[in-house]
């Protein structure tokens, strides 16, 4: 038995000092090709390693190859995903016995990385065909200690959003440990700069505490800067970060996020960033817009593989003019010499179409200099190219203007609906900043309904139809403006020079038909106790022209007194207002009839009357119109 021992004994050891022996002096690049064609058949890509290949025998032993090469795909814009210089890595033998991968270290010389999508979406980094990849199966991923790379270059390419990104990155030594990752390039024809700073490898796989994490991003006129920790860096889940994102504009975020945003002035917003799930949320942000303050809180994710954006927001401060992106207007127009007042830039389709989302806006101040706005609600919806403003309400004093709008743009032409009321809007408001304020009182009732095609504003509104209609009640108007559109020269004068008296309005009704945007009244009247001011004409919203004659019918005499007919013409944005020529020697002094000048009026009466008062000098007028046998069939048709 000692003899067999003895003789198994020198067996084992000759054979482990051949062994020994044998790796010592082995010649491992016989091991390139057989080694090329398991990863080929893996990846189901061609693999191959045309430098030495060595390993440094022990228990962790150190393995080197060099002059590696991974293939593309068959459509990639290069031959070679992959180029690397060298690669040395150590492995731990005793946990492979466990199925455990852990690469004490590893080292990358010159890698050179090219990672793309072509036009259909497919990538180049989905490898392959094996029944293990067919069936889902994945193994654990490698644990990595050390991770050195010496000059490391990655390309990404998108020909869909035209990205061409080229990323510089690096690992500093043991001392700092820290990845460093540079990179600049252009993503939908706008310049890309990115800059992050991260922890090490060793915190990143061990996950012993959160990641910390600090990113720059410069994309066009937009800069995005976000600082704090990941929980799951690798699946960039679990963020904890606050974040600082501004820009020139915010319709610029349209190309990433794949949502509409209107065009807006310079913004600046900070907040805190969150995920959880699929869901990307921006909490408690605060910031400006122009400027208007804005704030709130903002949810994107992928609803039916499409972006959605979800947002509840509210600003302390509005600058109206900060919306004009909403209406289609530039928020901060050239000063080009334009006779043009109404918005006319498009529209744009295609990101109406791509994304949806569904979000509110409130203000309970707004600064506008031209607008007697007070308050700004709305809620915004955009589904698949049709987008509802339902509501859409301005407040004003103790009124309202409450509308709902849907823009339908899942054709070449947006199709637009507007619905739109006026609730008890204070005419004193009306003449905000104006002489005439003081001695102005009064309520506008109102309704519009329109339907329009057009991709602007413009071009909607210039081929509209509908009706326009609106009731002043129980006002009073300053006599010196009454009186200056009667032309009385001897009573406005002196009215100048005094305290400019108010004298009461009776009832103003103003009835447009509209049609292919040209807006005919039907009829335009103003009863008071000093006279009666019958309009007709038409607004042509197409051209933006006024063709306008205003009739003063005075119910006392005035020596002075011309009394020609006011025509009010030409384009919205400078008008010319002067007395027709040939009426200047006409005259008259009788009061007018009212009631067969809302004979036309009649059919807009029931759907408007109920919002008077119960003493409003306009329920006598339209109980006169009702009286009018020529009306009745309208009157009851339309009730």
């Amino acid at each position: 038995m000692r003899r067999i021992l003895k003789w198994a004994g020198i067996a084992i050891a000759v054979l482990v000092v051949a062994g020994v022996l044998l790796a010592a002096f082995f010649d491992w690049n016989w091991l390139r090709n057989p080694i090329s064609s398991m990863v080929s058949k893996v990846l189901d890509r061609r693999f191959a390693i045309h430098g030495d290949l060595s390993v440094d025998v022990s228990m962790t032993p150190r393995i080197t190859m060099n002059q590696i090469e991974l293939a593309n795909t068959s459509w990639g814009s290069r031959p070679e995903m992959l180029n690397l210089d060298r690669i040395e890595f150590s492995i731990r033998l005793k946990n492979l016995l466990d199925r455990q991968v852990v690469l004490p270290e590893i080292r990358l010389s010159k890698p050179r990385l090219v990672l793309e999508k072509n036009t259909e979406g497919k990538t180049n980094w989905i490898f392959g065909t094996s029944e293990k990849v067919k069936q889902g199966k994945s193994t654990e991923s490698p644990k990595i200690g050390l991770l050195t790379i010496d000059d490391g270059n990655l390309v990404y390419l998108d020909p869909k959003t035209e990205a061409n990104l080229v990323v510089s990155t690096g690992v500093d030594t043991a001392k700092r440990q820290i990845i460093e990752v540079r990179g600049q390039g252009h993503f939908e024809k706008a310049r890309l700069v990115v800059q992050v700073t991260a922890g090490s490898i060793l915190s990143l796989r061990e996950k012993l505490a959160p990641y910390p994490i600090d990113i720059e991003i410069a994309f066009g006129n937009t800069k995005v800067m976000a600082k704090g920790t990941l929980k799951d860096p690798v699946q960039f889940q679990g963020p904890d970060l606050m974040y600082t994102v501004q820009g020139s504009d915010l319709s610029e975020f349209y190309p990433v996020i794949g949502v509409s945003l209107p065009k807006t002035p310079p913004y600046k917003l900070s907040g805190h960033l969150t995920r959880e799930g699929e869901q990307w949320i921006l909490k408690n942000f605060q910031g400006f817009v122009g400027s208007s303050d804005l704030s709130g809180s903002i949810v994107y994710t992928t609803r039916n593989e499409r972006p959605f954006l979800q947002a509840d927001l509210a600003s302390k401060k509005l600058d109206f003019k900060d919306l004009a992106g909403f209406l289609g207007a530039e928020p901060t127009p050239e000063k080009t010499e334009s006779n043009r007042i109404l918005p006319d830039k498009p529209y744009d389709l295609k990101a109406l179409r791509t994304g949806d989302a569904d979000v509110k806006f409130q203000s309970k101040n707004i600064i506008t200099p031209n607008l007697p706005i007070d308050e700004f609600a709305a809620h915004l919806q955009l589904d698949h190219g049709k987008l509802r403003l339902d509501p859409l309400n301005f407040g004003i004093d103790i009124g309202q203007i409450t509308s709902n709008i849907i823009l339908n743009a899942q054709q070449d032409k947006i199709v637009t609906k507007a619905d739109l009321e006026i609730h008890k809007v204070p005419f004193k408001r009306l003449l905000a900043n104006t002489r005439f304020a003081a001695q102005s009182e009064g309520t506008f009732l109102g309704r519009a309904n329109l339907a329009a095609t057009g991709n602007s504003v413009a071009e909607m509104l210039g081929y509209a139809d509908g009706d326009v209609a609106i009731i002043m009640e129980n006002g009073r108007v300053s006599k010196l403006l009454v009186e200056l559109i009667d032309l009385d020269i001897a009573k406005s004068f002196a009215l100048a020079l005094t305290k400019d008296p108010s004298i009461p309005i009776r009832c103003i009704i103003a009835d447009f038909g509209v049609t292919q945007g040209l807006m005919r009244t039907q009829p335009l009247v103003m009863d008071t106790t000093e006279s009666n001011i019958v309009g007709k004409g038409e607004i042509n919203l197409r051209d933006e022209t006024l063709d306008l004659h205003l009739t003063a019918h005075p119910k006392t005499a005035s020596i002075l007194n011309v009394q020609a007919p006011l025509i009010v013409k030409g384009p919205f944005k400078d008008p010319t207002v002067y007395p027709d020529p040939k009426y200047l020697a006409a005259r008259t002094t009788a009061s007018l009839a009212l009631g067969a000048l809302l004979t036309p009026v009649a059919a807009i009466i029931p759907w408007i009357e109920l919002g008077l008062g119960k003493d409003s000098q306009c329920q006598t007028l339209i109980a006169a119109a009702k009286k009018n046998s020529a009306v009745a069939p309208r009157i009851r048709k339309n009730n």
